[in-house]
């Protein structure tokens, strides 16, 4: 199959579906990743966290250990809009590619960022058969989310982690929470899947054969 993985910042389908996207590669599918904005940021006093270069090196660093190829759309961070320049994007990239699996954020992601991709993903991508949505932020919203489809990632939850590692900055400043977050969540889809470790997605459209 051809599989892409489309994410707001670098990191985000590390995050949200890095375990799958790490066994369909190892059981020799066509992965493609694509990270919609230029991923670079500052705080709320204007100095800079991370940098559109560390952001996009960080990337490709995860897009080689994967096996994937990387596509960088450039977007500014924080300012993305469910529109039509974000759409002709996306639909160029799946016209282009004509993936048989596409996966993004969720709709109710609390995240503005996560919400306008998925929106746009949700609508350029109406005509690939297999859409699913990953969760990459922990934070609950007024909607949870309902996973009903699951892939067991037990043997590749370490690369998991070692592709999240990728990210240095954003892992020094949030892996005392994030790797706790992924280990619970890890299990808790495992358990609802009836196994050790799993990824939980929300299905969209699942065409079979």
């Amino acid at each position: 199959m051809r599989i892409l993985a489309i994410g707001a910042h670098a990191d985000d389908v590390e995050l949200g579906c890095g375990g799958t996207l790490a066994r369909w590669s190892a059981e020799g599918h066509e992965i493609h990743l694509c990270v919609v904005t230029d991923s670079a940021y500052a705080d709320p006093a204007g100095t800079p966290i991370r940098s559109e270069g560390t952001a996009r090196s960080e990337a490709e660093a995860a897009a080689r250990k994967l096996g994937a190829k990387l596509h960088w759309l450039g977007f500014p961070c924080l300012q993305v809009s469910f529109d039509e320049p974000l759409n002709k994007a996306l639909r160029g990239l799946l016209d282009a590619l004509q993936p048989e699996v596409a996966l993004s954020h969720w709709t109710e992601d609390t995240h503005h960022d996560h919400r306008a991709v998925a929106l746009a993903t949700l609508h350029s991508a109406r005509h690939v058969p297999r859409l699913l949505c990953y969760r990459s932020n922990w934070y609950l919203g007024t909607n949870a989310f309902m996973a009903s489809v699951f892939m067991d990632i037990g043997p590749w939850y370490e690369t998991k982690l070692e592709l999240v590692r990728l990210y240095q900055g954003e892992h020094t400043r949030a892996g005392d929470r994030w790797e706790p977050f992924l280990q619970a969540e890890a299990r808790l889809r495992g358990l609802e899947a009836g196994c050790q470790l799993a990824e939980g997605f929300l299905p969209i459209r699942w065409v079979l054969g």
